[in-house]
């Protein structure tokens, strides 16, 4: 996998991701300096800036590695869990649901290490994200993983408010647990699927953070 940090460095996230909204906040400074010429239309622009800068920002983290656990695929809180079929990999499997709200830092980052074999985009309503009519009925991208504790899938999935979803992984790719996988603009929702034979470690209401918090104790091989 090419380190997306090469393309894109961290720091520089608000400008390569945010730059389609922020040259219309400026241009529309610019434009209220014409007719108002106070300090009001540059605070508001600071203030937008700011505002987009932190919704895009990709902080440097030390991520955790242990082949023994799932870690969060994101940052927010886990709104729903359980059992559900799989179409891609045809069985049931454990699901993590995540709702990112507007403050979370709304990078994604890999799981579990392995090998993405493929990758799947559902069209879909943009409904709010904490919902479970988001979950299945939301437009989303969907990254499935064949690991050394079975497969994987991690999706992206678009809230009332998110209208785009960035993936920086590709099939084909080997990643290691806490790498980048990709981002979702504004508010939105990350599901986690892992082999039933894992242990969940949240509960429902829980806080967590990607590449940090446990989230399912891994078996080293499906039964």
């Amino acid at each position: 996998m090419s380190d997306p940090d090469q393309v894109s460095p961290d720091h520089w996230r608000p400008l390569s991701e945010g730059s389609a909204l922020l040259a219309p906040l400026a241009l529309a400074g610019v434009a209220a300096l014409r007719w108002y010429p106070s300090a009001a239309p540059l605070a508001f622009l600071a203030a937008a800036a700011a505002g987009v800068a932190f919704a895009f920002r990709d902080p440097p983290r030390d991520v955790l590695v242990d082949p023994a656990i799932a870690f969060s695929p994101a940052d927010g809180r886990v709104i729903h869990m359980g059992l559900v079929h799989d179409e891609y990999w045809d069985r049931e499997m454990l699901e993590v649901g995540i709702f990112l709200a507007l403050w979370d830092v709304h990078v994604q980052r890999v799981p579990i290490a392995g090998e993405i074999v493929a990758q799947r985009r559902k069209a879909g309503g943009y409904r709010t994200a904490m919902t479970e009519a988001a979950t299945h009925g939301n437009n989303q991208f969907a990254t499935y993983l064949q690991t050394a504790s079975g497969p994987c899938t991690v999706t992206q999935i678009s809230g009332l408010v998110a209208r785009r979803i960035l993936t920086w992984a590709a099939a084909g790719d080997r990643v290691a647990q806490g790498d980048r996988l990709g981002m979702i603009k504004f508010g939105s929702q990350v599901t986690l699927r892992v082999p039933r034979t894992a242990t969940t470690l949240v509960s429902v209401g829980d806080g967590v953070r990607a590449g940090l918090s446990p989230i399912f104790g891994l078996a080293p091989t499906e039964e």
